[in-house]
């Protein structure tokens, strides 16, 4: 493994994160296309993963507008082909008896919806999908620039279904409660905690966004289908922790979804009692699930590696990259919102939340009393969680930094796809986060 950074640096150096944003951006807008493939490995134990993915490929060109800052600049070639990926897709008759707007997955370049048995309709993609674009859009409409969005994302003419984002927000405010597979993309439900967070999240983004483009009646149905997902969310607080489906309880979709469906809210921030809760219980269980936990804990790595759910067989069952770096952006963010709020004072019930929560996911990290009544000091402490789960995979992954699918549960060896697009974004996430959450520390101290 390539050597831990010294205590208190970032888990990745600056050109760590360059080689793995030069392999991220090698697997967007293949061909020209505007496609996004999962993986260019075409043998795993799964098949496969040269294809587009719906949810993959939206999740990856979201990540895209957060580590451009918002400036479209950066990555407009990707955006404008990905844009008309979406709007000719949009156009597709799905030969899979499915809306193709909640198809899985479609064939490089060509863009036809894959034909082989799937799970089918995965119903979070028309939302995530919004959500990446219009994360596009505001950036350029921020500067001055909505002719983009007005052409091809929210049309006033009637062309490309009314636009992109339109066309996907649409079906979300019709079939919000329609059955659809989970982001495993293999069991079914009504009720999914991911697909209704992000469906919220995209539902409050898209009614600010048609307010934008002049369309005040399209507004007021989007805000008001997201209150009404949103009444149903709390009921995935059990008491103990958030759960995904009645079905299956506990699944690390659960951890990426308080993320990429956090709408800047009340509902389930970060440094939230309840997200701590979460935190609590789910490493309990993939501690338990996973050996090399355990034996990384005796090597004194810091951190904890996680998965899909409990009992998963999938090529063995073992943590995933993603779901890991999704828990470290967790941590990242809610030190990042207790630090901005450090002269509030600290509940004793969220402090004794975290401390429970720390000490579970890090066994080299315990939570001093003094933490316990200062909101900055307990940052600190979520901060150098975030830093020691970044660090057991960074443990585990090449020195070329080529993030995989899987990490063994018995030896912590790579497994399963290569080159997961998808882990790509949510480590490079996990690291902008850390940067955001270090300019915050910076300002507090600096008027301290």
């Amino acid at each position: 493994p390539p050597p831990p950074p010294p205590p208190g640096q970032a888990p990745f150096t600056p050109n760590e994160v360059s080689m793995m944003l030069q392999n991220f951006l090698g697997q967007i807008d293949i061909q020209g296309s505007g496609a996004v493939v999962a993986s260019p490995d075409t043998n795993t134990p799964g098949g496969s993963y040269y294809f587009h993915w719906a949810r993959d490929g939206a999740l990856t060109m979201h990540t895209l507008t957060i580590l451009a800052n918002e400036n479209p600049s950066t990555y407009s070639r990707q955006f404008t082909d990905y844009t008309r990926w979406v709007n000719r897709m949009h156009t597709l008759n799905d030969p899979n008896n499915v809306d193709v707007r909640v198809e899985a997955k479609f064939n490089i370049p060509d863009g036809t919806p894959y034909t082989g048995g799937w799970c089918r309709p995965q119903t979070d993609g028309p939302g995530l999908r919004a959500i990446a674009l219009m994360g596009y859009g505001n950036g350029l409409i921020k500067r001055g620039n909505s002719s983009f969005a007005k052409q091809y994302l929210w049309t006033s003419d009637g062309s490309h279904n009314g636009g992109a984002v339109r066309h996907d927000l649409d079906w979300v405010v019709s079939n919000w409660q329609s059955n659809g597979c989970d982001l495993w993309e293999e069991i079914r439900s009504t009720d999914f905690f991911w697909n209704r967070f992000t469906m919220r999240k995209a539902l409050y983004m898209g009614a600010d966004f048609a307010t934008t483009m002049g369309d005040s009646s399209t507004a007021t149905t989007y805000k008001s289908t997201a209150d009404s997902i949103g009444n149903t969310l709390s009921a995935h607080f059990n008491g103990q922790y958030l759960f995904e489906t009645q079905s299956r309880l506990q699944d690390g979709a659960v951890i990426c979804g308080l993320n990429d469906g956090f709408n800047n809210d009340t509902m389930f921030p970060a440094s939230s009692s309840q997200v701590a809760a979460t935190i609590t219980s789910y490493s309990q269980m993939f501690r338990s699930q996973y050996p090399i936990n355990g034996v990384d804990d005796g090597r004194g790595i810091p951190g904890v590696l996680y998965g899909r759910y409990e009992g998963d067989h999938y090529a063995g069952g073992n943590p995933w990259i993603l779901t890991t770096a999704c828990l470290a952006e967790l941590l990242y963010r809610g030190a990042t919102e207790l630090a901005a709020q450090h002269k509030s004072p600290l509940s004793n019930i969220t402090a004794t939340a975290w401390k429970a929560a720390l000490e579970a996911t890090d066994k080299t990290v315990s939570v001093t009393q003094s933490a316990m009544s200062s909101p900055l000091e307990l940052a600190r402490s979520l901060a150098q969680t975030g830093d020691g789960v970044l660090n057991r995979i960074r443990y585990h992954t090449s020195p070329l930094f080529q993030m995989p699918e899987q990490l063994d549960k018995n030896s912590g060896v790579e497994a399963s796809a290569k080159n997961l697009t998808w882990s790509y974004a949510t480590v490079l996430k996990a690291m902008h986060r850390r940067g955001e959450m270090v300019t915050v520390f910076d300002n507090v101290q600096q008027h301290a």
